[in-house]
């Protein structure tokens, strides 16, 4: 997609993350993030459409949880889109989102626009 046409700012982030599927768990390396969702190495068992959990370990304490569905997977990666997470993993990622963007007070300037169509 063209990143003039993304609504939220994308972040190059090489984080470990599990990715959580009824009886799969996939350790995989991010590639990057938004608030919105995030694109990681590619994943054997997760298909477009699957419901999945993404946990991203910051550290012991902080740990940012997230529902996502899967929107893209194949050879080059798995892209899912964020849909439900609480306030303290949304919170934790959009500070990690802000100290890795190029222009941090466009973070919380993007909040106050839809994500998608309506």
């Amino acid at each position: 997609m063209d990143q003039n046409k993304r609504r939220r700012t994308r972040v190059n982030a090489g984080f470990r993350v599990v990715l959580h599927k009824e009886d799969i768990d996939a350790f995989v390396e991010s590639h990057n993030l938004s608030l919105k969702g995030i694109l990681c190495d590619p994943v054997k068992g997760f298909s477009v459409g699957d419901e999945c959990e993404i946990s991203i370990p910051l550290s012991e304490e902080a740990i940012i949880r997230v529902c996502a569905k899967v929107v893209r997977s194949d050879e080059d990666g798995l892209a899912a889109d964020f849909h439900h997470m609480d306030e303290v993993s949304f919170t934790h990622l959009r500070r990690l989102i802000q100290f890795n963007a190029e222009d941090a007070d466009a973070i919380d300037s993007e909040l106050t626009s839809p994500a998608f169509d309506v």
